[in-house]
């Protein structure tokens, strides 16, 4: 218990605690909220010491009048990432989210700045994320920030508050000087959502007009200051650029008039030209939530997406799409066409180094498949070995070819994102010269760590769900639920309720469904209104053997997105022997493993 014979703010309280921590990390908890989990702490250590991070960001909720409102930061899973690079963290706000490496804050001499009582916690996180090379952030809602008309943020402003805001203001964008990329999308954040939203009608609400001038001649001067940042019109929108355009030509008694009627603030509202942008404003939002909503119609409507998707179909051009690589190893040159193809489906399996899995995984789909087709991609192990072993036992019950890609591939992550998508070394050109080699009408894309769930009713459904795709929905597009499943260090298989994904990985044998390049990996590209049949049976188990490197493949241990983050987090909870229920986790019946 520390006591200070006067108050001297917040930020002098916190700097005072921070100075007497003697744990590895520490957490701030304001005085009038509360956590709305008893493992909080269990968590945020747990992920925090597995990942090695200096920073762990998690959520909360706003919590008013004794109930749970909305999140309090957008839910975003991250594991081991940087500022620069991720802008779903530029958002300086709510230092209590934040879950801190003392060692960290000790090494850079963190602290709150003393002198300012508002915009405390953008100014030290603006302090401090740059510095870190390894932040994480979780989705679980763990803080109920209390909000009330009496908070700080709350209270009727002076001039002095509008003063001291716009000083925090500044010295968040110099804090931000070695990540100019942040500092920009921060000054343009500010002026168009929450300068023009809430600081100008709080002005002409809550200061007298004898002072008001006084803070738009500040305002003016910032201005000036960042007119190059501010520069493009569609960056800003229109209520901004006509404020700014008063409020630098120093018509302020008109910009009064123009905030109060954009923002429906005036008694006679119809008198005040102003007042109809606010309307077309809202026009505007109408609109787009009408289009966003009619699209969704046609998505998640069978019918209206058949028809729309026929049509597609009928009107495309694309009769063939021609793949050259930068390496000019004429050999691996291929085309995607429309040339009819035989009946059936083809898994098609892209292997490297897959000796533990790859009899199991073929094995499992055996029954289903018209064609497995296997690319090894140059396997340094037995996989090649086990699999020509395989063909020969089983050489009458399915078509199975083995076939070479001998180039290495680019990690998934950064490496994959420097690598050119038409270099034979990226992952995109890969996957599209593997899908030029299936032969059957339909293809499933199958990884080598994933077998067919060994309980019969889903093994009925399975051979069900691909055959409709050979006959009626011919056109359509199939996504399945695969559940990953982790192997601990005594062979016991686990999993959690949530880990289970979903994508697309049935689908026809045409030109104009094929993989492009997505930020950390390759994706599917299919024309948007086609038919997706999903299911909502688990017909996969993905397995993650945690006595192996199952991340390899990955250029570093860093990830983002609610799939990998989750993956990585529960493979390291197994590994390090934290898979306890109240995490989640139970194990998976034997029977369900069975091929």
């Amino acid at each position: 218990l520390i006591n200070f014979e006067s108050n001297k703010g917040l930020p002098d309280a916190r700097n005072a605690g921070v100075e007497r921590v003697t744990g590895r990390y520490l957490v701030h908890l304001d005085s009038d909220d509360f956590w709305l989990d008893s493992q909080t702490l269990e968590i945020l250590y747990s992920t925090a010491n597995l990942e090695q991070s200096e920073v762990l960001r998690f959520n909360g909720f706003n919590y008013e009048n004794g109930e749970l409102g909305s999140p309090i930061v957008p839910l975003f899973p991250a594991v081991n990432v940087e500022l620069a690079t991720t802008p779903q963290l530029w958002v300086f706000r709510s230092v209590f989210l934040y879950f801190f490496d003392t060692s960290f804050l000790k090494t850079h001499r963190l602290s709150f700045d003393e002198s300012i009582n508002i915009g405390e916690d953008a100014i030290f996180l603006s302090k401090a994320l740059p510095k870190a090379a390894s932040i994480s952030s979780i989705s679980n809602l763990f803080y109920a920030y209390r909000r009330h008309e009496h908070s700080m943020m709350g209270n009727h402003w002076d001039i002095a508050d509008f003063v001291e805001e716009q000083k925090a203001s500044e010295i968040v964008v110099a804090n931000l000087k070695d990540v100019p990329a942040v500092a920009k999308n921060y000054i343009i954040y500010r002026y168009k959502e929450y300068w023009v939203v809430k600081l100008l009608p709080r002005i002409v609400k809550e200061i007298g007009i004898d002072t008001r001038d006084s803070v738009y001649e500040m305002y003016r001067a910032t201005l000036e200051a960042n007119k190059q940042v501010l520069q493009p019109r569609s960056r800003v929108g229109t209520k901004f650029s006509i404020s700014r355009w008063l409020l630098i030509h120093g018509h302020f008694r008109l910009l009064d008039k123009f905030i109060l009627g954009s923002n429906g603030l005036d008694r006679l509202p119809y008198l005040n030209p102003a007042y109809y942008l606010f309307i077309a404003i809202r026009v505007k939002r109408l609109i787009t939530s009408f289009v966003r909503r009619a699209v969704n119609l046609v998505k998640n409507n069978s019918l209206l997406r058949r028809l729309v998707a026929d049509f597609e179909y009928r009107s495309r051009k694309t009769s063939s799409q021609s793949f050259k690589n930068d390496e000019a190893i004429h050999e691996f040159d291929f085309c995607l066409s429309m040339t009819p193809k035989k009946r059936g489906v083809t898994a098609m399996l892209r292997v490297k180094n897959e000796e533990k899995n790859i009899v199991r995984s073929i094995k499992s789909i055996l029954p289903y498949f018209d064609e497995i087709l296997v690319i090894d991609n140059a396997s340094t192990d037995r996989t090649r070995e086990l699999l020509e072993a395989f063909v020969d036992e089983h050489c009458g019950q399915a078509t199975i070819r083995i076939i070479s890609y001998p180039f290495a591939i680019a990690c998934c992550g950064a490496e994959h994102a420097k690598t050119s998508e038409t270099s034979l070394h990226s992952l995109v050109y890969y996957y599209n010269w593997c899908l030029s080699q299936c032969r059957t009408s339909h293809v499933v894309k199958w990884d080598a760590d994933m077998i067919v769930v060994g309980d019969g009713i889903s093994k009925i459904r399975f051979r069900s769900f691909l055959r409709s795709f050979v006959s009626e929905n011919h056109r359509d597009l199939g996504a399945f639920l695969v559940q990953t499943i982790y192997l601990d260090d005594s062979g016991g298989a686990t999993t959690t309720a949530d880990d289970i994904h979903t994508e697309v990985r049935c689908f026809p044998n045409e030109p104009d469904i094929h993989f492009k390049k997505g930020k950390d990996w390759e994706f599917l590209h299919h024309p948007r209104f086609r038919n997706i049949t999903r299911t909502d049976c688990i017909f996969a188990y993905e397995l993650k053997d945690t006595c192996e490197p199952e991340f390899d493949h990955w250029s570093a241990p860093s990830f983002t997105g609610w799939r990998k983050s989750l993956e990585y987090r529960n493979y390291q909870l197994v590994k390090a022997r934290l898979h306890t229920p109240h995490r989640g986790f139970k194990p998976i019946p034997e029977e369900h493993l069975r091929l």
